[in-house]
């Protein structure tokens, strides 16, 4: 079966998206054909990615070149518009799948489709701009694409409700979202939940001294808090920042932050908040083959968001064997069970962030437990070939098992 994977994001990914794209591409069976349709990478130390398992095995069709800005998803949405009817030609695609908010393909929904689709919804336009406004730091202080959003919500908000009307099989990755979906926009016409899924082979507990060939940086820092995501308000940075400057009252801690985005506001925070310039590192975009050998240095990852779906991270975490501290909100506490997979806390409140963060650095014991058993779970319930697996077979639902 051929299935065309249709995607602002790839690789090198900057978001959650181009993570389950290529965890998809990489697991799915071997009968399956797989082309990814994407931007290319202009900036010099962004080349696409050569992941073994992934990109030989994919054909990759570029259709511009890609920032992570607000504006190249709506290039992105003409182009496909404009050339997949020839790629169509060419290739004899059984189904298209497309993710959700980026809503990829909204020009061939609206002009009516020529195959077979399915869609993801990773999260919603209207979720994502609740949890903007929830962080409450004003225009002035959040990410062009946050801005946009916020900007432009009643034109994008009236596109979304237009755009999934028009999506008749849906994959939820999680029940938290499934709920918003129907409470927003009604009962889809058919749906099933498919969880994100990590590769538990490449995400997995490592040596320290494998680990620091990779992030030499890293070396000597003891007590590391990671994060790692887009460095957008809605991550709750600001939770935090302001539990980071707590925790160094009674720890001798590091805040090592990984992601796409625009650091300097953060940087402001952290001095703001008292916070030496010597606790706290910033390794922006780490490339995605990187990432399996930076969790394992970390004491605990936190994910302090205002709003999330199902996060990718806090699977790459689990997986990893790392104490994961995150805010109970959306899907994170179908993935984490309090106190066992996990430490959950209510969002944005940065006393209960550090004392949960806190707990973890104190007792040895504990953060061996919770990693033990949250390694255990990504495998049992969450592993990338689980996902690939089931979603394999809502294709093949969809395209009426053609081949």
């Amino acid at each position: 079966m051929k299935v065309a994977i249709v995607t602002p994001e790839f690789l090198p990914n900057w978001g959650g998206i181009g993570t389950y794209a290529a965890q998809l591409a990489k697991h799915l069976p071997s009968d399956f054909d797989v082309h990814i349709i994407s931007l290319s990478r202009e900036k010099k130390n962004e080349k696409m990615e050569t992941l073994p398992g992934i990109t030989d095995r994919i054909t990759l069709h570029t259709l511009g070149k890609a920032r992570d800005t607000f504006l190249y998803n709506s290039q992105f949405q003409v182009n496909l518009l404009r050339h997949f009817k020839s790629l169509h030609a060419k290739h004899h695609f059984d189904l298209l799948h497309a993710n959700h908010a980026q809503m990829p393909d909204i020009f061939l929904k609206l002009l009516g489709e020529v195959v077979p689709s399915i869609t993801t919804v990773h999260t919603t336009i209207i979720s994502q701009r609740a949890g903007t406004k929830r962080a409450d730091l004003g225009l002035r202080n959040v990410e062009r694409s946050e801005k946009m959003t916020y900007l432009l919500f009643p034109a994008l908000s009236m596109a979304e409700r237009e755009y999934l009307s028009r999506c008749h099989n849906i994959i939820f990755v999680s029940e938290y979202i499934r709920k918003l979906f129907e409470r927003t926009f009604g009962p889809p016409e058919r749906s099933r939940i498919i969880h994100n899924g990590v590769d538990t082979s490449v995400f997995k507990p490592r040596s320290r001294e494998e680990c620091l060939e990779h992030f030499p940086i890293l070396d000597g820092l003891d007590n590391i808090i990671l994060f790692s995501g887009r460095l957008i308000a809605l991550k709750g940075l600001d939770t935090a920042i302001a539990a980071f400057s707590r925790i160094l009252r009674d720890f001798d801690a590091h805040l090592v932050m990984a992601g796409v985005g625009n650091f300097d506001p953060w940087r402001r925070m952290l001095q703001e908040n008292g916070v030496p310039e010597s606790r706290y590192v910033f390794l922006r975009q780490v490339p995605y083959h990187e990432m399996p050998y930076l969790y394992p240095l970390a004491s605990t990852f936190i994910l302090p968001s205002y709003s999330e779906s199902f996060p990718m991270t806090i699977l790459e975490a689990m997986s990893s064997g790392l104490a994961v501290v995150a805010s109970r909100v959306g899907g994170i506490p179908e993935m984490i069970g309090d106190q066992r997979d996990g430490i959950l806390f209510e969002p944005g409140n940065p006393l209960a962030l550090a004392e949960g963060v806190m707990r973890i650095l104190s007792d040895r014991v504990l953060a061996d437990r919770i990693g033990k058993s949250a390694r255990n779970r990504a495998l049992d319930e969450f592993s990338a070939v689980r996902m690939a697996a089931t979603t394999s077979e809502a294709y093949r639902e969809v395209a009426g098992g053609s081949a």
